[in-house]
């Protein structure tokens, strides 16, 4: 499939926000017949507030809004007001309470048989009294039970935690058993797990215009048009533990928890307006040293992004690949100078980590790739990364574990330690970008010849060495081993066996789309033809034994690979087996709603067909592939710090099969009923290899990471023509 091109029509400014958290809340679009396209969607920012803005520590107890959508809180005895950003003491500040005490001291004496009551709602002259005993409605001057049926079903529940109106003036109710809607009359929707509803545990609720909020024992809950979410940990709650919700006049919602008040308030983006921000933050936190490298970054407070230090990855020259091919998209869709620049300057870092393993202390090879670089005016990374730390690996954990002296030798200039041991899942990445900067951004023959150069001398490296990576102590490395003896008769490497032959078949490909030297096509086709590279790959690309299978990264970058296998190769009898690979392995993978997984095959097979002696078999995406692509796309956290999170006590969630994963590796996985994991806004994975079926994620609020998968997935996605209607209002003039 061809790339489209787009002319940038017009030119806008990001807005900037100040974002303590974000939460992406996708208005399901196609529930109401609205088309994905360049339109804004709908956000949620999140702001937390403690004893550090005025509120005592501890538990908030209540909360109420005033007409003006000012918060009013009670807390340690005292009542509290919002002003300029930081909470007062308020005195007088009982009023906005009296109205909910006067109903609840009026009606705990006339019902004792709704037992201790937790919420009264009223509509007019209808009041609902939501009851330990029951759900109760004044009817004829008596209190009447209320029993919902749905249907043939009928519930008599218990222990009714909230109720309440909502602006269209249908009743609401929560319990144990689940959450109850009063449709008309005695008619009425009844959700439970089954339905989506995510947890059951509940503290109140409110219903607003923006849907109707749940607190509850262990995060918060909305259901809007038709669909539920969930929100937990600090991305998204100060904690979550909710005592009370408010609603403001323009749609903000409060909560009262204990250990502060959380501020959800709205804003709309669209994808294009969500990708700039993306592209701030890099640019603003995460560029590492001369070269610009690409980098997480350590918060030295946790959240705090002004205590942002960038720091070296083991994979920095895989992440940088990555950033580099979604840069060269981005300027192919927007044709705009800065991400020419931007992707200029990647290419450089990526091709100086093959020219720093030249010469110095300890030189490497010619085509060696280094995984990472730190100054030498910096501490001496050796220290860490010890010869004796090498041993201690080898013995407890990895027997094929390398020991080498030193881990980080110094270059030839003296200015920099490089990082040896380098493995495929670098390669892979390196390949990945060079070819779609090749194709992308080169235009000149000089700039065609710089990436020419860096290829040769890399897949030479390999083809003089064995297909594997040669360390300055004249040994392979550990995960570099790509020949036919290592792949096919080595058992050590029966689980990479698939994965890492399609990748040398990559490397091969690319480097004969670049440089057109037919030397490399040769060893292609002699791969294929005389050790089976093209076969090993077509049923085990990695070990895949139902959605959820180990390894994520494996995954990651078997789809990596599958860019350029399907669309480069033109010979129909090698193309048949990667269509084949690449066609079981999504159908698969179509449960975590990966964009760039989705965008991807779709690329390779869509309107594709494969013939064989069973038959013709279609090979196109089926389902809501792109309706779950762009979900995830819409629902991509903005507020990428790592914070603690867990889905692990939801009641809608399914444990993961135990034949998914090695034996007792399944423990803590799981996804949502239907088979679908959660989605992206409600986990921890922001990277493309991050296991979207883990349910807890423990950290500390003090890593913030680059937002390149999303980056890379979006731009893929409108270079493919998949997402329509684009958006140029976002767009920076050059």
């Amino acid at each position: 499939m061809g790339l489209k091109n787009e002319k940038n029509s017009r030119k806008a400014i990001l807005q900037r926000f100040v974002i303590f958290s974000v939460e992406i809340l996708f208005w399901q679009s196609f529930a109401t017949g609205q088309q994905f396209s360049a339109a804004v969607y709908p956000h949620q920012i999140h702001r937390g507030y403690t004893n550090k803005d005025g509120l005592p520590p501890g538990s908030i107890e209540k909360i109420v809004c005033d007409s003006e959508g000012i918060p009013h809180v009670y807390a340690a005895d005292t009542f509290f007001v919002l002003q300029d950003n930081g909470w007062v003491e308020e005195t007088g500040g009982s009023r906005w309470f009296e109205v909910t005490q006067e109903v609840d001291n009026f009606f705990l004496p006339s019902i004792p048989k709704a037992g201790k009551i937790r919420q009264v709602a009223r509509l007019g002259s209808e009041v609902v009294i939501a009851g330990e005993n029951g759900l109760f409605g004044l009817s004829d001057g008596d209190w009447k039970l209320v029993l919902p049926r749905q249907d043939s079903i009928r519930w008599a529940p218990i222990d009714i935690r909230a109720t309440s109106y909502d602006p269209a003036g249908l009743l609401w109710f929560a319990c144990p058993q689940g959450v109850g809607h009063q449709i008309r009359d005695d008619q009425w929707e009844l959700f439970t797990a089954a339905d989506g509803l995510p947890f059951n545990d509940f503290t109140c609720m409110a219903a607003t215009t923006n849907g109707v909020w749940f607190g509850t024992t262990n995060g918060a809950i909305r259901y809007f048009r038709k669909h539920w979410e969930f929100r937990h940990g600090k991305r998204w709650l100060i904690h979550n533990h909710i005592n009370e919700i408010a609603s403001g006049k323009d749609g903000t919602i409060w909560f009262a928890t204990r250990g502060g008040v959380s501020r959800i308030e709205y804003c709309s983006l669209s994808l294009q307006d969500k990708a700039n921000y993306y592209e701030d933050e890099i640019e603003r936190y995460h560029l590492r040293t001369e070269f610009s490298y690409i980098s997480p970054v350590l918060l030295k407070e946790p959240g705090n992004k002004g205590t942002a230090v960038a720091q070296s990855s083991d994979n920095d020259g895989f992440f940088n690949g990555l950033y580099l091919g979604a840069m060269s998209l981005a300027y192919e869709v927007t044709k705009k100078s800065v991400y020419k620049e931007r992707a200029k300057r990647t290419f450089r870092a990526l091709s100086f980590l093959s020219e720093v393993t030249q010469g110095g202390s300890n030189p490497g090879p010619l085509g060696l790739i280094a995984r990472t670089v730190l100054p030498t005016e910096g501490p001496n990374p050796n220290l860490r990364d010890s010869p004796e730390r090498d041993r201690r690996i080898q013995s407890k954990q990895d027997k094929l574990w390398k020991v080498i002296d030193p881990r980080w030798p110094v270059d030839k200039t003296g200015k920099w330690y490089w990082k040896s041991d380098v493995s495929v899942d670098e390669l892979i990445g390196h390949f990945f970008g060079y070819s779609i900067y090749f194709d992308h951004i080169c235009e000149s023959n000089e700039e065609k010849e710089q990436v020419r150069a860096v290829i040769r001398r890399i897949i030479d490296h390999l083809l003089h060495h064995d297909l594997q990576l040669v360390d300055h102590d004249k040994q392979a490395t550990r995960w570099s081993r790509l020949s036919p003896e290592e792949l096919n008769s080595n058992s050590d490497n029966w689980e990479e066996r698939g994965l890492n032959s399609w990748s040398m078949l990559t490397f091969l490909l690319i480097a004969h789309h670049i440089t057109n030297d037919l030397k490399y096509r040769d060893e292609y086709k002699n791969l294929i033809k005389n050790h089976g590279f093209a076969l090993n790959g077509m049923t085990q690309p990695q070990v895949i034994s139902g959605p959820g299978s180990f390894h994520q990264g494996d995954d990651d970058m078997s789809f990596i690979n599958y860019y350029h296998l399907l669309r480069y190769e033109n010979d129909e009898s090698i193309l048949n087996n990667y269509q084949l690979g690449a066609f079981y392995h999504w159908r698969v993978e179509q449960y975590e709603k990966n964009p760039f997984f989705n965008f991807v095959y779709a690329a390779g097979c869509l309107n594709q067909k494969r013939e064989d002696h069973w038959g013709v078999v279609d090979l196109s995406p089926t389902g809501s592939w792109l309706e779950d692509a762009l979900d995830t796309l819409i629902r991509w956290p903005l507020d990428l710090i790592d914070w603690p999170l867990s889905n692990a006590h939801r009641i809608d969630m399914v444990s993961l099969f135990t034949h998914a994963r090695e034996p007792g590796e399944a423990i803590g996985k799981g996804h949502r009923i239907g088979g679908y994991a959660f989605a992206r806004d409600e986990q921890a994975s922001t990277y493309l290899e991050d296991d979207v079926w883990q349910l807890r994620f423990d950290a500390d609020g003090t890593q913030l990471r680059p937002a390149t998968a999303y980056l890379l997935s979006y731009y893929l996605g409108r270079a493919h023509g998949f997402i329509p209607g684009f958006d140029h209002s976002s767009d920076k003039s050059d």
